[in-house]
């Protein structure tokens, strides 16, 4: 970024931080209280009135300061069935409530996460968990950080020795659950851990600040990675397409670790498993 751009994001920054609290506040509030449970495009794919709530309370602030920012949001993108393209304009990157599902049983993996790109480019990500009071956020450039401590990346090398995330949710969908049980054996069974918590952006942030060593997702939306893949890139780690082209946020298929070399083993695990015809490889 130019001076003058990085001036204008820390500007951002400041601007969104304290909404992404308050957008936490509200979370809380809706964690803490029944909640009225709709189904969007099928059975698995809920929303309450508070993912509008709270995307509707960070559009109407951004729009009163920067009326000509635009938008790529979950709950928008659903009413519209479509996503909003991503132009050169800043562009917020929204997701109300990530772990929707955890939210509605008050499993607190849950969070509000917002990135935004400039250029086409993720420029700064915030990510508030209030119910584990975890404030993530990261600024292109400058470090990532939670609760105001700079976080970093783990320097697991291998995967025997990685504790690796994988969202297990994907088995809903018939058209893809082949790959992902696929993908999950191999990875799986080679690996130290494997762990799923139900929200994509968490799993981010946990490789972020070391908590996990790698992250394989895939099939999901902007909304779900944009502010995470900045705090990984800013702690330090590496964010990849899970075939090792480079990571694309309008398809945000990826595999992201704390080291190259684990980020690589994953990306040979993963074709290995696509090319064999079960899980046990043949």
């Amino acid at each position: 970024m130019s001076a003058q751009q990085s001036v204008e994001v820390d500007k951002l920054f400041s601007f969104i931080k304290p909404l992404a609290i308050k957008a936490g506040e509200m979370l809380l509030e809706g964690y803490n209280s029944k909640k009225n449970v709709e189904i969007k495009s099928d059975f698995y794919d809920v929303v309450t009135e508070y993912d509008n709530k709270i995307e509707n309370y960070l559009m109407q602030q951004i729009l009163a300061s920067y009326p000509h920012h635009k938008f790529v949001a979950e709950e928008e993108s659903s009413k519209n069935n479509a996503t909003a393209p991503l132009t050169d304009a800043p562009t917020w990157i929204i997701d109300p409530i990530d772990g929707t599902s955890n939210f509605i049983k008050m499993l607190p993996h849950t969070c509000v996460s917002i990135g935004l790109a400039i250029n086409k480019e993720i420029v700064l990500g915030i990510v508030n968990n209030p119910v584990l009071n975890n404030l993530y956020w990261a600024v292109k450039g400058k470090g990532a950080f939670r609760n105001g401590e700079k976080i970093s990346v783990s320097d697991c090398q291998q995967v025997k020795d990685a504790n690796i995330a994988y969202e297990v949710s994907l088995l809903h969908v018939l058209d893809i659950c082949d790959k992902h049980i696929k993908r999950m054996y191999h990875l799986g069974s080679g690996a130290r851990r494997m762990l799923s918590y139900g929200t994509v952006v968490e799993s981010m942030c946990y490789v972020a600040s070391g908590n996990l060593d790698a992250y394989h997702i895939e099939d999901m939306y902007p909304w779900d990675c944009a502010a995470g893949y900045l705090l990984i890139r800013e702690a330090g780690g590496v964010v990849y397409h899970p075939y090792g082209g480079d990571f694309q946020i309008m398809k945000p298929d990826l595999v992201c670790a704390g080291t190259e070399s684990l980020c690589r083993e994953i990306i040979g695990l993963i074709k290995k498993a696509d090319e064999s015809k079960s899980c046990g490889g043949n």
